[in-house]
């Protein structure tokens, strides 16, 4: 029977959510002994077994089982296989929950998520935004401490409408702007607020699963369009809102061309449709400035700009904002003060005066700079490390590069999602590219993440996963450095 209860129990994991498989994989093994579910003496499946029912790499399994085995909840039988342990480790006595006094529990420090498209967080300037911050503080009155405007704080507004005049072209002013805790906030805003009854909101497909989350929240009709390489394809026979990130795709990283920009501008004028623009990763081109926004060529007629600072100060300040057209104004304000009155006042505040000291401008001029040089040093170790099995598309804009599967990796029949696994054991943030995808055929491949990480830490890293997808498919290095120096002749 015990055998028949380690055989039959089943590990849920979650790959949306931060926490890397392994992790998710030890603690619920850890947990299922310490809560009896698998008693002593049980055996496992093994690693092979568990990874196909799971859906991930193997190694991803062996390297679990390594681990409880080396803290003593498991134990390995040669040739008869993973067993848990008859007599736990003296620890697991302490560590059972008691029934009469389960005394306080602290609560574990929040591992870094390694996602594609992060900045280069360690290089934000922590001692400047903090001496701003006590500044800032110091100088609150009753004006700000009973701030109770839905759109946002105006001299953040006035400033986000200066920069976006200068450095996109966008068409606004301060009245237009609403701040917003993120797009997908925006979009949901927009979605009850804005879109006609019996419209649709029209995604990109592929795009990015988070929009289109917060879509689908909305409870309005969901549809799709696609992309090619000119950019999101001008959906002929739907009308509605139709969200797109015209600067740089995602995932796939195409900019829309002007043609197309006026074909989908036609397209909103004839069907009475609006147009979501998410400027994705607009501030970090690498090849010259930043292109002119949709929004601008529209002049703020029937284009919505939406922009964040999640990139560009780091992701947990959770500001954005949308430029709204003058006759949205009221309508999406009415509905903002019903969900949440108004946004947080504290990081507008500072960050509008990190603003006026000019220290975003420069952070931003920084950090293009470091990231190019990351991707320079990340696309060198790529494609000589890692080029046997993935093809890494060439970007001058963005945080992270998209990697098609090549033939040996599809004919090994390793997906993407357990490839994305392993780059995550590597340290490298990524995600797997067929789950961008909705009505249309997925591709297999992954968006790598290199803004965050330093030139060291992307060879090793990169080396890792080499490591890793070696050990998994059975392609020995040799036959790595045979492809790849066939293909360069």
């Amino acid at each position: 029977m015990r055998d028949d209860i380690a055989t039959l129990w089943r590990a849920e994991l979650d790959s949306t959510v931060g926490t890397p498989l392994q992790r998710q994989l030890y603690d619920q093994i850890r947990n299922g002994i310490l809560q009896s579910d698998l008693p002593g003496g049980s055996r496992l499946p093994s690693s092979r077994a568990l990874a196909a029912r799971l859906g991930v790499a193997r190694v991803t399994v062996v390297q679990c089982y390594e681990q409880l085995v080396a803290e003593g909840y498991l134990e390995t039988k040669s040739g008869a296989g993973t067993f848990v342990s008859a007599a736990g480790p003296d620890t697991l006595v302490s560590m059972r929950p008691s029934s009469t006094s389960p005394g306080p529990v602290r609560q574990k420090p929040a591992q870094q998520p390694l996602l594609s498209g992060m900045p280069a967080l360690d290089q934000f300037p922590k001692a400047k935004w903090a001496r701003i911050a006590g500044r800032t503080s110091r100088a609150l009155d009753h004006s700000i401490m009973y701030h109770s405007d839905t759109m946002g704080f105006e001299p953040m507004r006035e400033n986000i409408a200066q920069y976006l005049r200068a450095s996109r072209s966008v068409v606004c002013d301060a009245s237009q702007i609403m701040m917003i805790s993120g797009l997908q906030q925006g979009l949901y805003l927009l979605a009850t607020a804005a879109l006609e009854t019996g419209k649709s909101i029209i995604m990109e497909d592929p795009g990015y699963d988070g929009m289109l989350a917060a879509a689908r929240a909305s409870g309005q009709k969901v549809d799709y369009t696609g992309v090619d390489a000119e950019g999101a394809i001008v959906p002929d026979k739907l009308s509605g809102m139709l969200v797109t990130s015209p600067s740089r795709q995602y995932p796939l990283g195409y900019t829309m061309s002007l043609g197309r920009r006026l074909e989908m501008l036609s397209w909103a004028r004839a069907t009475n449709s609006l147009i979501f623009e998410d400027d994705y990763d607009s501030e970090f081109r690498y090849a010259g400035r930043p292109l002119n926004s949709l929004q601008g060529i529209d002049g703020g007629e029937r284009v919505i700009y939406g922009g964040t600072f999640s990139k560009s100060i780091f992701p947990a300040i959770r500001l954005g904002y949308l430029v709204l057209p003058h006759h949205l104004v009221e309508p999406v304000r009415t509905m903002r003060a019903a969900i949440d009155s108004f946004p947080s006042i504290h990081n507008q505040h500072v960050l509008n005066a990190f603003m006026e000291d000019g220290e975003f401008t420069r952070h931003i001029r920084r950090l293009r700079k470091i990231h190019a040089r990351r991707k320079e040093a990340f696309e060198k170790y790529a494609n000589s490390f890692l080029g046997t099995w993935l093809e890494f598309q060439s970007s001058d804009a963005g945080l992270h590069l998209l990697a098609l599967s090549r033939e040996p990796l599809l004919a090994s029949k390793l997906k993407d999602k357990q490839l994305a696994e392993m780059a995550q054991q590597a340290g490298i943030g990524a995600v797997p590219l067929s789950q961008t995808f909705q009505a249309a055929q997925p591709k297999q491949g992954l968006l790598v993440g290199f803004a965050n990480l330093s030139e060291t830490d992307v060879k090793s890293g990169v080396e890792r996963l080499a490591a890793l997808i070696r050990a998994e498919t059975g392609f020995s290095s040799q036959g790595q450095r045979c492809s790849l120096e066939s293909s360069k002749t």
